[in-house]
């Protein structure tokens, strides 16, 4: 080996040894060695015991309960929650891996948002898991997260809410602060294959109504048109699409919902099995709100009608008070005015500006202006 190898050689073990050195002293002075511990290493296996869960934010509290994927939201009235969200958050909370200790200065907990949210100024959120009889399977102050370098895993900063002492911890657990945000997805669902006709009822004005003879067939417009229009068959189309998957922004009872539904444009789908489901739109500050509900449909024969009445009657019971709260894109599309199911009109058509008789027009010239040597 020549001597420059083994002067390299050399430096490179003086570095490791340092290194070790280094970390040593650092264990002895502190009390700390590197460490990769689960934060509630029993939390897996007691996740299926979860029966309530609790978010605290400085001015916001949410509380869920339930069990498995039947969870609800307590603040809007055990209103179902989403269990994606729930399981979600189980699972974040039982991968969050301690990494390092950071200070165990409570002056110091601001800096890390992890003051108590009952503190001034906190930013911190307070999550606990609660068992049966309120028994604490987790408890958790989550605070800001930390930058990450590439795609390393992600980390933030957690503190046990009892302890001073704050943690750098491996994963992400970013709950939620306000109930309507752990809502289930979807208001209601009916799947634009099961409609044969829709009827649109602005207050005033004459219904609109679109239907089909079967399944497989597109939907026509039956109101009249103005002489000259033409229906445009892909907003027609559409409506039907109206209940189906219908997004969830908010719910509320019916009784915390001050409007007058006299006003309200009324959309009635009529199904091949029977049904009527009926979708009252009220607009409150621009903001669609919806009641539904269900009835056996006037045209249904007498096969349908039990299988229909048992049907509509478990529909009213879950559906017949709220008010759900919907995007106002989705509900445009199912409480069209007429002028929205045509083909649009052609622009009309702008005469060339002209100069006075005779004169010769030029690019880039206000009209009647004369161009030079003329």
């Amino acid at each position: 080996m020549s001597r420059a190898k083994w002067i390299l050689a050399g430096v490179t073990l003086a570095l490791v040894l340092l290194t070790l050195w280094a970390v040593r002293d650092t264990g002895q002075r502190t009390g700390y060695v590197a460490r990769a511990e689960k934060l509630f290493p029993d939390l897996p296996a007691q996740a299926a015991a979860a029966r309530r869960i609790e978010i605290r934010s400085a001015g916001q509290q949410v509380t869920l309960q339930g069990s498995g994927s039947d969870w609800t939201v307590v603040d809007k009235h055990d209103f179902p929650a989403d269990p994606a969200k729930v399981r979600a958050l189980l699972e974040g909370l039982a991968g969050l891996t301690l990494i390092e200790p950071r200070t165990a200065d409570p002056a110091r907990h601001a800096a890390l948002n992890l003051q108590a949210p009952d503190t001034a100024g906190a930013r911190g959120v307070l999550v606990r898991v609660l068992g049966e009889h309120d028994t604490a399977l987790a408890a958790v102050l989550l605070g800001k997260p930390r930058a990450a370098a590439g795609q390393g895993p992600r980390q933030m900063f957690v503190r046990r809410p009892h302890e001073d002492q704050a943690w750098l911890a491996e994963g992400a657990v970013d709950p939620q602060r306000t109930p309507p945000l752990w809502l289930r997805g979807e208001a209601f669902d009916l799947p634009q294959a099961k409609v044969r006709e829709v009827r649109v009822q602005h207050p005033g004005q004459a219904p609109l109504v679109i239907s089909r003879a079967a399944p497989e067939a597109s939907f026509s417009l039956q109101t009249p048109v103005p002489k000259g229009r033409d229906p445009q068959p892909s907003t027609i189309g559409a409506v039907a699409y109206g209940l189906q998957h219908l997004p969830l922004q908010n719910v509320f009872k019916a009784d915390e919902v001050a409007g007058d539904w006299a006003q309200a444009v009324s959309v009635a789908f009529d199904t091949f099995d029977g049904l009527t489901f009926t979708a009252r739109v009220l607009s409150l500050n621009s903001v669609p709100h919806v009641r539904l509900s269900a009835a056996v449909a006037d045209d249904a024969s007498a096969e349908q009608r039990p299988a229909a009445t048992t049907e509509a009657e478990r529909i009213n019971q879950q559906a017949g008070d709220w008010v759900f709260v919907v995007p106002p894109h989705t509900a445009g599309t199912f409480t069209p005015a007429l002028e929205n199911l045509l083909v649009p009109l052609a622009p009309p058509e702008q005469d060339a500006p002209s100069g006075p008789p005779g004169m010769p027009s030029m690019p880039g010239m206000m009209p009647g202006m004369r161009p030079p040597g003329m």
